[in-house]
């Protein structure tokens, strides 16, 4: 079964799994909102191995709810998957990197 993790360690967030339709559970949103419990934060995103348009709406949300909590955010290590499907939605250019 496909699974998404998020651990925090200081000022940076890791995603290990599936950022998918599949894997965005109400427990997972739940744990996403420690991203903006400061006011700087780096999203790894290195050990994502899948990612579906429901994930690229995700990271999305995320940008939007750090830009109404003040906090700086950046993604790292963004999978050319992702990359792709941002830039065929248009929306590449929201991603901060």
């Amino acid at each position: 079964m496909a699974q998404i993790n998020l651990t925090f360690t200081d000022d940076q967030a890791t995603l290990i799994g599936e950022l998918t339709r599949i894997t965005m559970t109400k427990s997972f949103e739940k744990k996403s909102k420690k991203i903006f419990s400061s006011t700087k934060m780096i999203v790894n995103l290195s050990q994502v191995q899948k990612v579906d348009t429901a994930g690229l709406a995700w990271i999305l949300y995320i940008v939007e709810q750090a830009i109404l909590n003040t906090c700086q955010l950046t993604f790292t290590h963004i999978p050319q998957d992702l990359l792709k499907l941002a830039c065929l939605s248009g929306v590449d250019s929201f991603i901060p990197k």
